[in-house]
């Protein structure tokens, strides 16, 4: 049975696996991005507000025993806690 040859294309085997060789500018650019990329998630609001507000008043119901009857209330002190989480990311940053 012939040998398994090791490629010759600036690649790097690692345990049956080959990796490319970066050079440490080119890991340092990546690093750059995905800091700027981490810094520009922070300043978003998710695209599912609704359903974390809506979740966040399923909280509250559930905190308050179940109690019907107080659902606009719940759900107006969720979205204030909500939008105000995310207001202060943006102030923040």
């Amino acid at each position: 049975m012939a040998k398994a040859k090791t490629p010759r294309n600036g690649t790097k085997t690692n345990g049956g696996t080959a990796e490319p060789q970066v050079s440490p500018a080119a890991r340092s650019e990546v690093r750059e991005v995905k800091r700027t990329l981490s810094e520009v998630r922070k300043n978003l609001v998710p695209i599912n507000l609704d359903e974390e507000i809506r979740r966040r008043a399923y909280e509250l119901w559930e905190q308050r025993g179940y109690e019907s009857g107080h659902e606009n209330e719940h759900w107006l002190l969720a979205e204030t806690e909500i939008r105000s989480r995310y207001s202060q990311r943006q102030h923040s940053a």
